[in-house]
């Protein structure tokens, strides 16, 4: 094979790296980026939504960073109004976090619904687990305003999906980088 064709194909390689790497930042996006179905604070501790499409969507903790939150004090809730069946929630593996040195958001708990309208109910019980909560309890902070924080449902994806977007990137990058490399030095390599 000459030189030339290795190149070919090594720039073909590149190409399909930088594919990779679009497909795997959208991918890693979506887990952030979903449309707002509600948005609840804590003291109303009620809220109605609408999905119109099924799927998985996810709840997040929304707040003032750097500060003691409700986290474990409430656990919501999920119930279909037309059927009264709750919907399983599932802790979030990942647990998916931004902000904005402000206020911060972060994945608590994903679901899978179908098309149709459910309620959203925050109970006393914790968010967190045993430790997490132990944690939070043993740092001396300010008490919590309620009014400062809220829970929000978003569109998402499966979390299989997010967790395998990271080694698509890390291919990707590396594709793309060890093409380039070997393209640059296909003389000394391939000769």
């Amino acid at each position: 094979m000459s030189v030339l064709s290795i190149r070919i194909l090594l720039f073909f390689i590149v190409s399909v790296g930088i594919f990779t790497v679009f497909k795997a930042i959208k991918m890693l996006r979506n887990a952030f980026n979903g449309d707002i179905l509600l948005a609840l604070p804590y003291h109303d501790s009620v809220g109605n939504l609408t999905i119109s499409k099924s799927g998985i969507y996810a709840i997040w903790h929304k707040g003032p960073v750097f500060k003691k939150t409700p986290l474990a004090q409430f656990q919501p809730h999920i119930s279909s109004t037309t059927t009264g069946k709750k919907i399983k929630l599932n802790s979030s593996i990942l647990s998916p976090r931004s902000n904005n040195l402000a206020t911060g958001r972060m994945e608590l708990f994903t679901f899978r619904a179908e098309a149709g309208h459910y309620e959203l109910k925050l109970v006393s019980g914790s968010s967190t687990s045993r430790l997490q909560a132990i944690l939070g309890n043993a740092i001396p902070l300010a008490d919590i305003d309620l009014s400062l924080y809220s829970i929000e449902v978003k569109e998402s994806q499966s979390q299989i999906i997010t967790i395998l977007a990271i080694p698509l990137l890390l291919l990707g990058i590396l594709g793309i980088v060890g093409s380039l490399v070997a393209g640059l030095l296909a003389e000394q390599f391939f000769v």
